[in-house]
């Protein structure tokens, strides 16, 4: 009861740093277990509203349990009159390649409607893609969500839909049979890597670029198609990437921007207060996946990969500097050419490793905290 009180005295207070820092529990986990709330109210007491859900996830897995516990807490927080219906595997619609055209159409309310995977009419959003930009998906999620609502948006909803959410993986690391021991001996091996700015990332250490879809990213790897399989540390468990991998190298190359988006004329229909409340509760789920999945599950997927026996290898600080180098150029000439097309690449570069700053100051429980209290504003439109 002691938490409970002083848990939501933080909301209106500065005092709930103190408290975070006194409580072994993470405020995200707090959050989940119902000790801890958004300072939006919620006050609508008309009929239940159900979102349906597409996503090409299966119902099994660390990432689809997490949902499950974010939604019921929202259905408790509610009273029960918001409620998310899944359709996992794709049991509604393509959620994959066809994610923005089946929420656009209506027949998914919302869904993931990933840029990556869908990229024609994007280019500005894959800057956040760019290797050592970003590391954690704690504050790359925050980093993203302010660059959206300031350089995205408009292109984003060209698209026929609104952005609800949008969580950006941790860095991916490279997975080998084969130890990469120094920036050399990534020369000439074949890894899996999807989309322009992957593959430039991965092109820029010397490693040729491989496109597979996901699904065929384990067989790739297994019977040699690829040699490397880039993978952030969270993933690789979850892809069995674990079975066959005996090597780790840490090089911190893209991230991968995770949107969840939602049917136009659905969301503008309503009520203004369900409206406020799932806005800024959409950005809480981003920081609750951020922190227990991306974020937590990586520092468990590394000892269980120590356990295994995958051996992580370090390169030396003058290797490091050599893919540091590479990743500098790539961004270079990414900029150069994004400005030439006029879009301002190198202000939101720069916003983004200032956003970076200020959020790496922070503690998990600080940055939670902050959504808690307010989400970010301009992601999408709300009623007066």
């Amino acid at each position: 009861m002691k938490t409970l009180i002083t848990t939501l005295a933080c909301l209106s207070s500065a005092f709930c740093f103190q408290v975070a820092a006194q409580t072994a529990k993470p405020l995200a986990q707090q959050y989940l277990d119902g000790q801890a709330k958004l300072s939006t109210p919620f006050n609508y007491n008309g009929p239940t509203i159900t979102l349906r859900y597409s996503t090409f996830l299966g119902k099994a897995g660390a990432t689809p349990e997490l949902y499950e516990k974010l939604w019921s807490r929202l259905r408790q927080d509610t009273n029960g009159k918001v409620v998310i219906q899944p359709f996992w595997s794709n049991a509604l619609a393509d959620a994959q390649t066809g994610g923005f055209e089946s929420v656009a159409s209506g027949i998914a309310d919302m869904g993931t409607c990933y840029t990556q995977l869908n990229p024609g009419g994007f280019d500005l959003h894959f800057g956040i893609q760019l290797p050592g930009l970003l590391g954690d998906s704690s504050v790359g999620s925050m980093v993203f969500s302010e660059i959206y609502a300031k350089y995205l948006r408009e292109v984003y909803e060209k698209r026929n839909v609104y952005l609800a959410r949008v969580g950006l993986t941790p860095a991916q690391q490279l997975l080998s049979k084969e130890p990469i021991k120094t920036f050399e001996e990534m020369k000439g091996k074949r890894a899996w890597s999807v989309g322009k700015v992957a593959n430039l990332a991965v092109a820029s250490l010397g490693l040729t670029p491989v496109s597979l879809k996901i699904s065929e990213l384990y067989p790739g790897f297994q019977s040699g198609v690829i040699d490397v399989a880039p993978m952030h540390d969270a993933g690789a468990p979850l892809f069995r990437l674990t079975d066959i991998a005996k090597f780790r190298t840490p090089v911190n190359l893209w991230t991968n921007p995770n949107e969840h988006c939602v049917n136009k004329k659905r969301w503008d229909e309503l009520p203004q207060p369900v409206q406020t409340y799932l806005y800024h509760w959409f950005q809480v789920w981003t920081q609750v996946e951020s922190q227990l999945y991306f974020d937590d599950e990586a520092k468990r997927a590394r000892e269980f990969m120590t356990q295994k026996g995958i051996v992580t290898v370090v390169l030396s600080d003058a290797d490091k500097r050599k893919v540091t180098d590479a990743y500098a150029r790539i961004t270079d000439e990414w900029i150069k050419e994004q400005e030439s097309a006029g879009r301002p690449a190198k202000a939101m570069i720069s916003d983004i490793k200032s956003l970076k700053q200020t959020y790496d100051a922070m503690t998990p429980d600080q940055r939670m905290q902050k959504i808690l209290q307010a989400p970010v504003a301009g992601l999408m439109p709300i009623k007066p």
